[in-house]
């Protein structure tokens, strides 16, 4: 979902995580004369709907333009008509950096194995939770990882109050929101944390 104004957006949500993130700011170029092709990323409008939508394309035919989140698991319900879509998206910024958005076969090539990796999630990782879960709480993993490869908790003031970061070296493997109580942990940094790094 996005908010417009005229030819680039401020995208909000989830369903293209992670080719974007809440933020982005989208150029969008309209198709006017230009074919739409199964891959585009569009920004839309369905009718009846108040909301504009930012999918990729996945099939154009007789009925119209078909699409999907590249991080949905369902297809979207609806056939686009050409006055339904405002154009393409081209490029996202994401604070300094600009980002080519791939359209056209290596576009659909990208989502394809975004969907087959949730696939993958449902289908293989979800029965291994409980077992992910207890290897994490037992902490093995975290006691024999040496000292300089340990994450450390950084703490941030941000306008709604105190953030935690868990950093693995340079990357940001978890946060703790503002308020929040839950850390959110990325898959499957939570088997080499020490849970005590976590309730200080």
């Amino acid at each position: 979902m996005v908010n417009v104004n005229k030819q680039e957006y401020n995208y909000n949500g989830t369903s293209m995580n992670p080719t974007f993130k809440a933020g982005d700011r989208l150029r969008v170029v309209p198709y006017a004369s230009l074919k739409i092709t199964v891959g585009d990323v569009i920004v839309f409008r369905p009718q009846d709907n108040e909301r504009t939508i930012t999918h990729r394309v996945i099939a154009v035919d007789a009925r119209g333009v078909m699409t999907r989140g590249d991080n949905n698991n369902q297809i979207d319900p609806w056939h686009l008509q050409p006055h339904e879509i405002m154009g393409c998206v081209t490029t996202a910024s994401r604070g300094a950096t600009t980002i080519k958005v791939t359209g056209g076969r290596k576009g659909i090539l990208y989502a394809r194995l975004r969907w087959m990796i949730q696939y993958a999630d449902r289908t293989i990782s979800r029965p291994l939770h409980p077992l992910y879960h207890r290897l994490a709480e037992a902490g093995i993993l975290s006691r024999i990882l040496p000292s300089w490869a340990k994450p450390r908790v950084l703490h941030f003031t941000r306008p709604s109050g105190q953030e935690a970061q868990l950093l693995l070296g340079k990357q940001v493997i978890g946060r703790r929101r503002p308020g929040a109580v839950q850390w959110q942990i990325r898959r499957p940094f939570r088997l080499f944390i020490d849970q005590s790094l976590l309730h200080e």
